[in-house]
């Protein structure tokens, strides 16, 4: 590719002028030494008229070289000078000087600078000066000039020829570096503005971000959490050197499990909410960490994206339902117990008529109805705030399994459902709290009354450990043939105040504390409570709690707990079908 006459070449960001004095040096410097070496070899050679015209055209060429504006011109203006050099040498030619090899000069200016024309000119202009003095003087070719009229010229325009294509060459790679250079700055203030644009909309994101390389330094961090941080965190920081006292960790978290240090050892963290003391204040937090692999572009490592979003507000308010639930539920249950208490005692008096002991029997059932949701309330309060107190000893678990299915079996018979209850061979000893077991118990088996149709089964199994290695716990096992819970809902049944869609504008009530309370009280004793579920063909709940040592306990004889809701009396229930074993906890399907 050749450069275009006037396109910028690498010289021009200097002075044009000392540019062509430069390249025109090397000519008049070689010229001068050989005037004064054939000066002294041959000094009537000097002063002969061919030889003195070409001096005189090499000083008017050096004169143009210093005098003329060349920054004003053209590039072709630029020819004069190469053009006078090799008239010179032509001149100096026909005087008989052995200097023809001085159009060398010329022949590689041309052939540089001026491009294709050049090239041409060079070849020309290299024949021109090596034969145009022989033929003007009309006289043969001595042995001696064979050399200057026949190999000089090949070699002049053979040299012209390579420099001309290596300089082709390096024009089309002067300019493709040059459009490339283009190209990179083009795409360096995209990616400055990119990143500008970036920044701002990290800027007014309502969440803190920031970047951690895999060395632990900060490479981005938003305005918010530098507002939070007062600064601290900021690009450049290694999280190593932050002092403890301000290092970013949850409340009661060592300061390496923070999210930051994970973020660095290559953890990632989905929403773990936490509070943090931070210099604006304590607030809390949720924190997400993502990794990214290959994502540094200065080293091609890893990079996390850490997220932290402020949910102060709404924790604080959460704190104070729930403060405010827990109080009133304490103020509730003292007088619930006593109107229980009453309508006992109303219930029991001898002269009071069979219709007002009817309606009694209805108000006690839904006051112990009420008293147990207060109950349920208090419950998880306690266990939300870490204080749920139980009071370990020996339990045997089958026991409180037969007494709890004791109870649910009027419900069930009432409902058209039948109880199969099996327990274990012997006893299933357990070491924990019995009243808070025996609730675990009433609300799983409540659950899977409520939720069940008339003519379903309510199976109940127990089984105690064999003693075998990893065989140390006590299984509960509750399967019934309800309504079963959908998939969505499954991990979301252990959730206080939860109820599934499906169920949660049905004709079954629930609070959705149930099972809430259920985990709460088994992971306090050390066990695990899960569930699986399959629509419209039932729900199983499995108990696992850990096996105490054995003791001495009478078997329980296997009950049909079916016929002994056979033949309950269908009036235990009051209008709106509610009963007082387990009433108001969370279902099974709910």
């Amino acid at each position: 590719m050749v450069a275009e006459a006037g396109e910028p070449r690498r010289e021009e960001v200097t002075d044009r002028r000392s540019a062509v004095f430069l390249v025109h040096l090397p000519f008049v410097a070689t010229a001068g030494l050989a005037t004064v070496g054939l000066t002294v070899y041959d000094h009537a050679m000097v002063v002969g008229a061919a030889y003195v015209a070409g001096v005189v055209v090499l000083v008017v060429a050096l004169a143009l070289t210093l005098l003329v504006p060349w920054q004003r011109l053209g590039r072709r203006a630029e020819l004069v000078v190469p053009l006078l050099d090799l008239l010179a040498t032509a001149l100096f030619v026909a005087s008989d000087a052995p200097v023809s090899l001085l159009a060398v000069f010329p022949v590689l200016w041309l052939a540089q600078r001026q491009g294709t024309l050049g090239v041409g000119l060079a070849v020309a202009s290299a024949f021109v000066v090596t034969w145009l003095p022989t033929a003007l003087t009309g006289a043969a070719v001595t042995q001696t000039q064979v050399a200057r009229v026949a190999l000089v010229p090949v070699v002049l325009a053979a040299v012209a020829l390579s420099v001309g294509g290596i300089q082709r060459r390096s024009d089309a790679r002067t300019l493709l570096m040059r459009r490339q250079g283009e190209v990179l700055r083009r795409a360096a203030a995209e990616l400055g503005s990119e990143r500008r644009l970036l920044e701002a909309v990290l800027g007014t994101a309502g969440a803190g971000i920031l970047v951690i390389d895999a060395e632990g330094r900060l490479v981005l961090v938003n305005r918010l959490v530098t507002e939070v941080t007062h600064g601290i965190l900021r690009p450049g920081l290694r999280i190593d050197d932050l002092p403890p006292d301000r290092s970013v960790a949850p409340e009661g978290v060592a300061v390496e499990d923070g999210p930051l240090h994970r973020a660095v050892r290559g953890e990632e963290l989905d929403s773990e909410v936490g509070w943090f003391d931070l210099p604006v204040g304590r607030m809390a937090l949720r924190a997400s960490v993502v990794q990214l692999d290959h994502a540094d572009p200065h080293t091609g490592g890893r990079l996390a994206v850490v997220t932290f979003e402020n949910l102060t507000e709404q924790l604080t308010a959460l704190e104070l339902k729930e403060d405010f639930v827990a109080a009133a539920s304490h103020e509730l249950r003292t007088p619930l117990t006593s109107i229980v208490g009453h309508l006992e005692l109303a219930g029991d008096a001898p002269d009071v008529p069979p219709a007002v002991a009817r309606h009694v029997d209805v108000a006690a059932r839904n006051a112990d109805r009420l008293l147990t949701l207060v109950g349920d309330l208090l419950t998880a309060a306690a266990a939300r705030g870490g204080d749920l107190a139980l009071t370990r000893t020996a339990v045997d678990l089958a026991a409180v399994v037969d007494e709890a299915v004791a109870a649910i079996c009027p419900v069930a018979g009432a409902a058209g459902l039948r109880v199969g209850w099996t327990p274990p061979a012997g006893a299933a000893p357990v070491l924990g709290d019995a009243v808070a077991l025996r609730q675990v118990v009433d609300n799983v088996l409540d659950n899977a009354v409520k939720y069940s149709d008339a003519g379903g089964t309510v199976e109940v199994l127990l089984r105690a450990g064999s003693g075998r290695s990893g065989d140390g716990d006590v299984v509960l096992l509750v399967r019934d043939e309800g309504v079963g819970i959908a998939p969505e809902d499954v991990e979301q049944v252990f959730t206080r105040f939860y109820r599934a869609r499906a169920v949660r504008h049905g004709s079954r009530h629930g609070t959705g504390l149930g099972l809430h309370i259920c985990r709460q009280v088994v992971e306090a004793h050390g066990g695990t409570i899960d569930l699986e579920s399959v629509p419209g063909r039932g729900t199983t709940v499995r108990v696992h709690l850990p096996l105490a040592g054995a003791a001495a306990v009478e078997p329980t004889t296997t009950r049909d707990a079916g016929t002994d809701a056979a033949g309950t009396d269908a009036e235990g229930t009051d209008a709106e079908g509610t009963d007082a074993a387990g009433t108001g906890t969370t279902g099974v399907g709910a």
